[in-house]
């Protein structure tokens, strides 16, 4: 004997199952499309150098660029830093793009240098003698400071933004035999640039992403805009 079969149903039910198909599709191609969207600059920094084939540079505009809308998490770009002659460098890229002033402030502060040196010698005669044993050492980046001053004839070996720099090049000329190399603080030596951009919008950002390539030893990230 057979049961009787209600079509009717099931045919409400393959309808329940393809609307909720139908449903979770468009929700997944929404979250993709228009809902998965950068959350900050910093994320939209992380995809433009995830995918850097995908860079273009921008010209300069000829009409100044409008602000974008405030940016959630971080309402800058900072971009730095620039050390010394460096600095001039930077100031000319900046200018290419062509920002309305209002957007970029540029701050300049000096920074302390570490300076690996050999401690002044008696006398001119007798520095170079110090620098004829550097070279029986191995060493060849040196030079005899000449300038009147508490300094005059010491022997310098390199002046560095960091301490840990300073400390790897004193401990490879102790290596050599250099017992007599120590290091001083030289403070303000080095003046130091970074800028900050306000409130970019996509295109900037991949622009100045693309810069640091050209400008090794910078960083671009996403920060809360200095106060004035």
């Amino acid at each position: 004997m057979r049961l009787p079969v209600n079509t009717e149903k099931g045919s409400n039910v393959m309808r329940a199952l393809f609307l909720f198909l139908l449903l979770g599709n468009a929700a997944f191609y929404a979250w993709v499309n228009y809902l998965r969207a950068p959350a900050n600059t910093q994320e939209r920094i992380q995809q433009v150098q995830m995918s850097p084939e995908k860079i273009r540079l921008a010209a300069a505009p000829a009409v100044a660029r409008k602000p974008a809308a405030p940016l959630k998490g971080a309402a800058c770009l900072e971009w730095g830093a620039f050390i010394g002659p460096e600095a001039a460098r930077g100031d000319a890229a900046m200018a290419e793009l062509g920002l309305p002033a209002t957007q970029v402030r540029r701050v300049a502060a000096d920074q302390d240098g570490h300076w690996v040196l050999i401690p002044p010698q008696r006398s001119r005669a007798a520095a170079e003698r110090m620098t004829e044993r550097l070279k029986e050492l191995g060493v060849a980046d040196f030079s005899v400071v000449q300038e009147q001053g508490q300094r005059r004839n010491a022997i310098s070996l390199g002046i560095f933004r960091t301490e840990e720099a300073a400390q790897n090049l004193l401990s490879g000329l102790q290596k050599r035999g250099v017992a007599e190399a120590t290091i001083e603080l030289r403070e303000g030596f080095f003046r130091r640039v970074v800028f900050y951009v306000r409130e970019p919008d996509d295109a900037l950002v991949a622009t100045m992403s693309a810069l640091k390539a050209a400008h090794p030893g910078t960083e671009v990230k996403a920060v809360a805009c200095p106060a004035r």
